[in-house]
């Protein structure tokens, strides 16, 4: 029994003993595993400080080289913030505008857009209904309407009000000849003969506001165009000799050509007559250098040459000697 309770208790120090020894050896796992955490977060942190140091250091070196303009500079080379506040204060609303502009940009673009689709569907629509253009069709239409409402105040004339009624109302809908025709047998002559007089008075009224609706149009986009040109192309308007040009261009052509497309024929025009002039310099620098080489021509020195007898009376070979003495 004793030797049992020995053996037991000699088991159980074992046993303590390797519960401990595991103990132990957590515990030192776990220091070294929070002693290696440490050692990286420190690793980590100087690689972090180091970072923020050099981006810090190129941030200062980006501002050295950045270069202040003189006149937001005071004396000693330091900035000037009350002139450098100025400036950006003067031109935030120029920035604010430019975003304006641009925005209006867009909407004039898309506007413009709108109309062109607009104006091709009403082209459509005339030229289906037998029109030649929008403006023809509305002439029309507007004059068969007023007939037919004007024929409408003498139908207690007519044997057949509801009948004639009908036509008048299909005539506004779908003016024809043929039908009109038809509606005038029904009313008497001094009825069709005012009623005639009256639509070709409406006519011309209707004609003369569509030429007055047509010229302010024009007027209208050909404003635009001009406004729109100089803003593209303000060097060019400086130029007076350009200005007559570009109206002349507008007298003639109206705004029906591309801006761009005559600024280029311009430009080219332009490289021609620099290259044109180019050579009528280099051939003039010629010319003058000629012009020095034979100012600076002299005759031959030689001794003076006393003539103490006629010509008639020297040999060929005497004259010859002399002349070349000359020359």
């Amino acid at each position: 029994m004793s030797d049992f309770e020995n053996v037991s208790t000699t088991g159980n120090t074992d046993l303590d003993s390797q519960i401990q020894e595991i103990f132990d050896k957590e515990d030192s796992e776990e220091i070294v595993e929070n002693q290696e955490t440490a050692d990286t977060e420190e690793v980590e942190k100087e690689e972090k400080e180091q970072t923020e140091t050099e981006e810090t250091k190129e941030t200062e070196e980006n501002q050295d080289n950045i270069k202040c303009p003189e006149k937001f500079l005071n004396s000693d080379g330091t900035v000037n913030v009350e002139n450098l506040l100025k400036s950006y204060q003067q031109l935030e609303p120029l920035i604010n505008q430019k975003a304006d502009w641009e925005k209006e940009k867009v909407v004039l673009q898309q506007q413009a857009e709108y109309g062109k689709q607009l104006q091709a569907q009403q082209q459509a629509l005339a030229v289906q209904r037998g029109f030649q253009n929008p403006d023809d069709m509305q002439l029309v239409m507007e004059v068969a309407n007023a007939q037919a409402n004007e024929y409408s105040k003498f139908l207690y004339t007519v044997e057949e009000p509801d009948k004639v009624r009908g036509l008048l109302s299909l005539y506004a809908q779908a003016p024809s000849p043929e039908l009109l025709e038809r509606i005038e047998d029904e009313f008497s002559v001094d009825v069709v003969k005012n009623v005639s007089l009256f639509a070709e008075r409406l006519k011309n009224q209707v004609q003369e506001r569509q030429n007055a609706e047509r010229y302010e149009q024009y007027k209208k986009e050909a404003q635009e165009f001009v406004s729109n040109s100089i803003k593209e192309y303000p060097q060019w308007f400086e130029i007076p000799e350009f200005v007559e040009f570009f109206k002349d261009a507008l007298s003639v052509k109206g705004d029906a050509f591309e801006m761009s497309k005559l600024i280029q024929h311009l430009e080219n025009l332009k490289q021609y007559f620099h290259k044109q002039f180019i050579e009528e310099q280099k051939t003039n620098t010629e010319n003058e250098k000629e012009k020095d080489s034979l100012k600076n021509l002299s005759p031959k020195t030689s001794a003076n040459i006393v003539f103490n007898k006629k010509v008639e009376d020297y040999t060929d070979a005497e004259l010859e000697s002399a002349i070349e003495a000359l020359v």
